[in-house]
């Protein structure tokens, strides 16, 4: 459960992600959208699972290294808050340019995600916190795997439907949303530095 609370807000930032599924939204419709959804959801998990087992191979083998990388993880996720605190957003919305096939859009949200820093970064700071330490690939790690599945389907889909009808409402709330994410962000990196 914390797990959701702490990365429904994070998920639900604007960001390279979100920002694809709003303009694919607006451009070819919730429908025609689902591919790119699902190549963003999978390329998630498929970089989840290499941070996991990366973050697991340290936990059981290098326990100073392990807690070296969490002090890190931790400073970069209040870097983040404190960013976030201090960036004024905006949703930007593209046009759809090319390949518009169902394999096309998969393709393309698959590239997009994978080729995101901030996905890759952002989970291996955060997925460490909630790995159990006795036993980071048992029943855990696919219950982290399967919540962060449904939370990014959620997310995704927020901003895919939104489309037209969520344009302004997401503009007037942007920076309500950025501030609870930047605030969260730094609890988050404090929590991981502290526990």
């Amino acid at each position: 459960m914390l797990f959701v609370i702490t990365f429904l807000p994070i998920s639900l930032m604007p960001g390279i992600n979100m920002t694809l599924a709003l303009s694919f939204g607006m451009a070819l419709g919730y429908r025609r959208t689902l591919p790119m959804l699902a190549g963003q959801v999978f390329s998630l998990l498929f970089i989840a699972v290499l941070c996991i087992f990366g973050i697991g191979a340290l936990l059981i083998k290098y326990t100073l290294a392990f807690s070296v990388f969490k002090i890190c993880s931790g400073i970069y996720l209040i870097y983040l808050g404190v960013k976030g605190f201090l960036r004024r957003g905006g949703v930007s919305v593209k046009s759809v340019k090319g390949d518009k096939s169902g394999v096309g859009l998969f393709v393309k949200g698959a590239l997009i995600s994978l080729s995101n820093p901030n996905a890759w970064i952002f989970l291996a700071a955060i997925l460490p916190a909630f790995l159990n330490k006795a036993d980071p690939f048992g029943r855990d790690m696919y219950l982290l795997l399967f919540l962060l599945f449904i939370v990014e389907i959620f997310a995704l889909n927020v901003y895919a439907l939104g489309g037209m009808a969520f344009k302004k409402l997401l503009a007037n709330h942007l920076r309500i949303l950025e501030i609870v994410s930047a605030f969260l962000m730094c609890f988050i990196g404090v929590w991981i530095i502290v526990n």
